[in-house]
């Protein structure tokens, strides 16, 4: 009985009004922030509080992105703010940072400009560093970038007078999140690694989860897909281990590198994820965005589900703008077809881009209005150019190049490849993008590389390199399809002519040497009649638009059949003349692409031609020497300029491979030589060095000094 009666009259008094506030203020001092909210917990929602008490947690609140309970606290002390300016001040500044969280843009600005005002009044660091805050945020909803960067300095300059580790910590993430939407992505990093070893030993985490958020942005922009997520992964970790809503922006991120990779399905389902938890306490930067991102990723499956989720990201109000939900639109309307639109969300952007200081919105709307007006009719843009189209690729590029977003730069690369007619260009653009993490499927997410499409697969190919494969529409045509090894052998005499014509007699006397040349020369007709039978099974076509003959020569149509002995041959040379262009330069990237086209030549040659031996003598003999020399000259290439790169480990491995096919190719044993002596591998360099005398010694050649690096 006495312990019952004891138990209800200390509910009573813990139920105290005034004594809750005492028990919530000194949890507070202690960092107990989990305890003081318990304590405020026990009293009606409507009962008022200290103003002290309640825009500390508040802000507690809002860190964990619960902005509605903090609007709430806020609220609660209305009546008790006017006992001294700084705390009205806080007040204010927490109630304006929380309804820009939310989206109302018009009430952040008034009630942070008030609070600045009180702040001032108050001569109080703590609330002038709260207060330009709130300014700050306000600024930045408005695209004023000299506004925000100005409250910002003088937000900072009061946390730091204040002492306010907690302040300058979120003052420091907002600037590394302005710096990354700036396109200063490094010097964003820096920024926010500094903010990072601020916040390792906060008392609230979420603030460090913050920071670390930021920086994944900036890794993300600066393609460092690994790093990014790895940043991402931990505020996640961070912001779910304090309970907060703000994981919404941990699984937001994730989503945005699965994106930049091309997982279209996992970036949809984390994005959706985030919805659901944004959605709940109204986070506007997070559902915005999210939607934004479902509209790119659903539309390759439903494009009326993708148009929709644009929609819901355009009509809704984002404290960071209307950017992404405006490129979202863009590129659903562009992969839709209608270039109209994406022709005025390019428009728009780039005018909101502009305004803001936003380069990366900036480029990518230059890269969606080129697009669009390569997909319009040339009677809907009278007058303009082509080469206007490309110089907004290449004035996008120049952005991407500052910005050091290295995927963006790869796919800006094989846009202009791809409207250039540059094959190998493309095929270099795609490596450097596998390179960097993004896989096949980003072809069906709403973006640049969606409105292009992937290279068309051709009617016809025919593969000689390594063994013979005839592929229809992508797919091989099976040994029983040819009907003859005659035909067969017809298609591999063509290809190593590169599409060059062969008289009638010439094949006639090869494929059937024994036989009388008006005999050959019928069941040539008929052996033509076969291949055309071959390529064309459908006969949908005239009959010499893969097969061309006439009364005296035939030749494969290298128009609409493409030959792997071409694209080999016209790539090898193209690449080796590019070398020779950067002769002499000093400008390194030039040559590292010189490189990177050299690396995709080398990877086209699959093997010597006809090397399954369907084809014998000189018609096979010829070509094949002819291309396995080129092949040679291309690595060869390649194994000097990385030479020249310093990139000495690399050059090794080419001239490695140049021996083992020619043991006694005499400057490939130099090369390597120099190559080893350069990467400080002297005693192997010694050593190959008596192994490439040997050779030449063999072969009575006087060996070359030993070469000097």
């Amino acid at each position: 009985m006495t312990t019952s009666a004891g138990g209800a009259a200390g509910a009573d008094w813990v139920r105290d009004p005034d004594t809750v506030a005492r028990l919530a203020e000194s949890a507070l001092r202690q960092g107990q922030y989990h305890e003081a909210l318990r304590h405020v917990a026990t009293l009606p929602a409507d009962a008022p509080l200290p103003a002290e008490l309640a825009w500390r947690l508040g802000r507690v609140l809002h860190q964990r992105g619960e902005f509605e309970g903090a609007e709430s606290l806020y609220e609660r002390a209305a009546a008790d703010a006017g006992d001294t300016g700084a705390d009205r001040a806080q007040l204010l500044a927490g109630r304006s940072a929380a309804r820009w969280a939310r989206g109302d843009r018009a009430r952040a600005r008034s009630l942070a400009d008030e609070a600045v005002r009180a702040a001032e009044q108050s001569h109080d660091d703590a609330a002038l560093a709260a207060a330009y805050l709130a300014q700050a945020l306000a600024a930045f909803s408005e695209g004023d970038r000299a506004a925000n960067e100005h409250a910002y300095a003088m937000a900072f300059a009061a946390a730091e007078r204040a002492g306010d580790i907690g302040l300058q910590l979120r003052i420091r993430s907002n600037v590394g999140s302005r710096l990354v939407e700036e396109g200063r992505l490094r010097e964003a990093v820096g920024a926010l690694t500094e903010a990072i070893g601020l916040g390792e030993g906060a008392p609230q985490q979420t603030l460090l989860a913050l920071a670390l958020h930021n920086r994944a942005e900036a890794w993300l922009g600066l393609s460092d897909l690994n790093a990014a997520r790895a940043d991402a992964d931990r505020a996640l970790t961070l912001w779910q281990r304090e309970g907060s809503p703000l994981a919404a922006f941990g699984l937001l991120m994730i989503a945005r590198v699965h994106l930049a990779r091309g997982s279209s399905w996992q970036a949809m389902a984390a994005y959706r994820e985030a919805v659901a938890m944004a959605e709940p306490d109204g986070n506007a930067q997070v559902v915005a965005q999210a939607w934004a991102g479902l509209a790119r990723t659903c539309y390759a499956d439903d494009p009326a589900e993708g148009a929709r989720y644009a929609e819901l990201s355009l009509t809704h109000p984002s404290a960071a703008g209307p950017v992404t939900g405006q490129l979202a639109a863009g590129w659903v309307a562009l992969c839709s077809g209608d270039t109209a639109s994406a022709a005025r969300y390019a428009a728009d952007v780039r005018s909101e881009a502009g305004r803001r200081r936003d380069p990366v919105g900036l480029a990518e709307a230059m890269e969606l209005a080129a697009l669009a007006a390569y997909r319009s009719d040339a009677a809907a843009a009278p007058g303009r150019p082509a080469g206007r189209r490309a110089a907004g690729l290449v004035e996008a590029a120049a952005i991407w190049t500052d910005a050091g977003n290295e995927i963006a730069l790869a796919t800006n690369a094989l846009l202009r490849a791809r409207h250039a007619g540059d094959r190998l260009s493309e095929d270099v653009a795609w490596q450097r993008l596998h390179r960097l993490g993004v896989c096949d499927d980003v072809w069906h997410i709403a973006g640049p590389l969606a409105a292009i499409g992937p290279p068309p697969v051709p009617d016809v190919a025919v593969q000689t390199l390594g063994h013979l494969a005839v592929l229809l529409s992508g797919t091989p045509v099976p040994p029983a399809g040819w009907q003859s090894r005659k035909a067969r052998e017809l298609v591999m005499v063509l290809a190593g002519q590169l599409g060059r014509p062969v008289t009638r007699t010439a094949l006639a006397a090869l494929l059937w040497p024994q036989t009388p040349q008006e005999v050959a020369n019928r069941r040539l007709s008929v052996l033509i009649s076969t291949v055309r039978a071959v390529l064309d099974p459908a006969r949908r076509h005239p009959a010499n638009r893969f097969l061309v003959t006439d009364t005296s020569t035939v030749r494969l149509n290298t128009d609409h059949v493409v030959l792997d002995t071409v694209r080999f041959h016209d790539a090898a040379r193209a690449a080796i003349a590019a070398d020779v262009a950067v002769e002499g330069s000093r400008d390194r990237a030039a040559a590292a692409d010189v490189v990177a086209r050299l690396e995709v030549v080398v990877g086209m040659y699959t093997g010597d031609f006809g090397d399954d031996g369907e084809l014998t003598g000189e018609w096979s003999d010829r070509p094949r020497a002819a291309f396995a020399e080129l092949h040679r000259d291309v690595v060869r290439t390649l194994a000097r300029r990385c030479l020249r790169l310093d990139r000495c480990d690399a050059a090794a491995g080419w001239y490695l491979r140049l021996i083992g096919e020619d043991g006694y190719d005499e400057s490939a044993h130099l090369g390597l030589i120099a190559a080893l002596s350069a990467a400080g591998r002297h005693g192997e360099a010694r050593r190959r060095y008596r192994d490439y005398a040997k050779r030449m010694h063999e072969i009575d050649v006087r060996p070359a000094p030993f070469p000097t690096t």
